[in-house]
């Protein structure tokens, strides 16, 4: 363990987050076989107090990025990636826990690999315990699969990704595309000529509930959707052709009503895990 590298650990942070689930979060970090040696909290906002007091009392190497607040995930991310001061950049959403050996496991990938830019695995989704998972939000596996389902969906499951700090930089670093800042990355990445890569172990426990399901649901991020595929066609990200066919595959999900898009959603693209976190 002692050969590998250093990495920091990026963490995008609004306001509203609870502090509680914040704790949970820290603490996933603070008890990895690996710990990081930097963890960059970047705000969209400035923390309330009782969030504010619960990363002063995590215990973590932090490093609070202020930032003014209203500006989505994009710039907030760009931001703190600037703030990092490793190469290889673990991302850690506010509200999912990393399980222990997460970290080791694809920081010593990330080494052993110099030439991946980035690097996901699955996500087991939990409603209220995290040890009983309803679901797994599952990514190929091997470069050239990646590749190809990057053309139809989002390849990486950005909140257990790692990702080569100057590759992204080298990018253009995260850009403000609301909801979809990630994908875009992850397809400027492999327009570049990088490969991009995801490991089998389940790294990230993530709860979901109707909350979550709603913030991909309606007319208003439909909006969202139709927005980011044109601009896909128009930088070439996404050839013209695949666009118009995504467009009519896409967009009706996010007006399905709330219970049946659910339904969806974890009948034909979830499977729930026998042991998802063995």
């Amino acid at each position: 363990m002692s050969t590998l590298p250093p990495y920091s650990a990026l963490i995008a942070l609004a306001p509203w987050e609870p502090p509680e689930v914040v704790a949970e979060v820290l603490g996933s970090l603070r008890r990895q076989s690996l710990p990081p040696d930097q963890v960059v909290i970047s705000c969209d906002g400035p923390p309330p107090p009782p969030l504010h007091r619960c990363l002063l009392e995590s215990g973590l190497p932090l490093r609070i990025v202020p930032g003014p607040g209203g500006e989505g995930a994009g710039p907030v991310l760009a931001r703190g990636l600037l703030a990092c001061r490793h190469e290889i950049v673990v991302r850690v959403d506010a509200d999912d826990l990393s399980v222990p050996m997460r970290c080791e496991r694809q920081v010593r990938r990330m080494h052993a690999t110099p030439w991946l830019a980035a690097l996901s695995s699955p996500i087991a989704e939990f409603e209220r315990d995290p040890t009983r998972p309803c679901g797994l939000r599952t990514v190929p596996c091997g470069v050239e699969r990646v590749r190809r389902f990057s053309r139809w969906r989002n390849p990486l499951n950005h909140p257990s990704s790692v990702i080569r700090r100057s590759r992204v930089l080298a990018v253009g670093n995260y850009r403000s595309k609301r909801g979809f800042e990630d994908y875009d990355l992850w397809l400027r990445l492999l327009a570049a000529g990088e490969r991009l890569d995801n490991g089998p172990e389940v790294e990230v426990l993530a709860q979901v509930g109707p909350a979550h399901l709603q913030r991909r649901h309606g007319l208003r991020y439909a909006g969202k959707e139709l927005r980011f595929l044109l601009a896909c066609g128009r930088e070439g990200l996404i050839p013209w052709p695949r666009v118009l066919l995504l467009l009519p595959l896409r967009l009706p999900l996010r007006l399905l009503p709330p219970g049946l898009l659910r339904w969806v959603t974890h009948r034909l693209l979830r499977r729930v895990p026998s042991s998802a976190l063995h």
